[in-house]
């Protein structure tokens, strides 16, 4: 009987170990997966809105808000930290010029996005870029006002949500100049992005 008790005595710390070890296992497992996280390998693309705040300082000389403002990309990881990509960025925006009370600027072109040691992406395009009148929202191609060159920036923090499914939050700034007209567009806003990856990311 004293050996039975002793044995019974001796198990009892045994129990602790074990609950250490389910605490511990799920703990590691997760650290696990989320060291596991890719950066942007492969192709992906971006969608990418928000609203945002426009200035021409030449021709008309004035400012209004950007209703929608947009940043879409198609681009390839070359390695988890950086990637070649082609983009469209732009946005219809409040402003009143003559008879005029919508300008829309459209610009499609080359760039690269690079993810900072610090978890935040910062994509850079270099575009052909066009600027067009509008009197209402709904036409917003309206009456072409000249063609030039644009220079876009964006800062994003990305959350990935699903396998191959991310969220990036960020500031997006442009500029925008016509060879023609001589107009000249600075722009800034804030955008909500979702991007699909190829490969998976987890």
């Amino acid at each position: 009987m004293n050996l039975f008790k002793k044995f019974r005595t001796t198990e009892k710390p045994k129990k602790g170990v074990n609950i250490c070890g389910k605490l511990i296992l799920p703990v590691c497992f997760m650290f696990f997966s989320l060291s596991q996280v890719n950066g942007q390998k492969g192709l992906f693309v971006k969608f990418s809105v928000g609203p945002g705040f426009t200035r021409e300082y030449s021709g008309i000389n004035s400012d209004g808000l950007s209703i929608v403002t947009k940043n879409h990309a198609i681009g390839w990881g070359i390695t988890d930290n950086f990637a070649v990509q082609i983009g469209e960025f732009g946005g219809l925006n409040k402003l009143k010029a003559g008879d005029y009370n919508y300008i829309n600027l459209d610009s499609y072109g080359l760039g690269f996005c690079y993810l900072t040691p610090i978890d935040f992406k910062i994509s850079v395009l270099g575009a052909y870029s066009k600027v067009s009148f509008a009197k209402k929202w709904s036409e917003a191609s309206g009456e072409d006002r000249g063609h030039g060159y644009g220079i876009n920036m964006s800062i994003d923090k990305e959350w990935f949500i699903a396998k191959r499914w991310g969220i990036r939050l960020g500031p997006q700034i442009f500029w925008l100049k016509t060879s023609e007209t001589d107009y000249k567009f600075f722009n800034a806003s804030l955008n909500g992005s979702l991007v699909f990856y190829i490969t998976p990311v987890r």
